[in-house]
C-alpha cells in the first residue's frame, strides 16, 4: 500500500512511501505554493497537488498537523526614540491552516484516505525522539536530513525529508492500520 507523506507549507516537501519496500525506492520532492497571499498559494498548491497525484493515486496520505494554536512572542523593534517592545505573530503559521485545507480537499475529492500527523509523533517514528529532545526548528529539520542520508534516501531539502519522517508514520496512522487489516 502506497502512503504519501506531506510537510505542508509555502515550500511543501512530499514524499511517496511503500512500507515493506526497498528504501530506496522512496521518490521525493518540493511543491512551491506561488501567489500575492494564503488563498492564491493554496490555489496554487492545490493544482500541483492535482498534477502530482494524478499519474500515481496513494492508497493513503499522511499530512503533518498545523498547529492549531497561534504563538505570540516578544520582539524588540529599533525606532529614533529607541527600541520598543511588541508582541507579535509569526504570519506564516497563518497561511499553515489554509494550504492544510487545500490540500486536505483535493485529496478528499479524490476519496484517498487521510490523517494528519502530530509533528511529535512522527519525530517520535522517525527519528526516535519526540516532543522533549531539547531541539530547536532547525534542529530537527537537520535531525530529519541527517536521518534520510543515514538511510542513503535521497532528499533535497529538510522540507522533503520531513516528509519522509511523517510517510513513515503514516504506517502507523489508525486509518492506514484499519485499511491494512481490511486488504488482508
Amino acid at each position: 500500500m502506497l502512503i504519501l507523506g506531506l510537510d505542508i507549507a509555502t515550500v511543501t516537501g512530499f514524499a511517496w512511501y511503500e512500507p515493506g519496500s526497498s528504501l530506496a525506492s522512496i521518490k521525493t520532492g518540493l511543491i512551491k505554493a506561488v501567489g500575492a497571499n494564503a488563498e492564491e498559494k493554496a490555489a496554487s498548491l492545490a493544482q500541483q497537488l492535482v498534477a502530482l497525484l494524478k499519474p500515481g493515486r496513494p492508497d493513503f496520505v499522511a499530512i503533518e498537523q498545523p498547529m492549531r494554536n497561534v504563538v505570540s512572542f516578544k520582539k524588540t523593534r529599533d525606532t529614533l526614540a529607541g527600541p520598543v517592545d511588541e508582541q507579535t505573530i509569526n504570519p506564516n503559521a497563518l497561511q499553515l491552516s489554509s494550504l492544510s485545507g487545500a490540500a486536505v480537499g483535493i485529496i478528499a475529492a479524490y476519496r484517498i484516505p487521510w490523517e494528519t500527523v502530530p509533528s511529535a509523533t512522527w519525530r517520535k517514528v522517525f527519528l526516535g525522539e519526540g516532543r522533549y529532545a531539547g531541539r530547536d526548528r532547525a534542529g530537527w529539520k537537520r535531525a530529519a536530513v541527517d536521518r534520510c542520508r543515514m538511510l542513503r534516501i535521497d532528499v533535497r531539502n529538510a522540507d522533503a525529508a520531513e516528509a519522509v519522517g511523517i510517510a513513515f508514520a503514516g504506517e502507523n496512522c489508525q486509518t492506514f492500520k484499519m485499511m491494512r487489516a481490511r486488504a488482508a
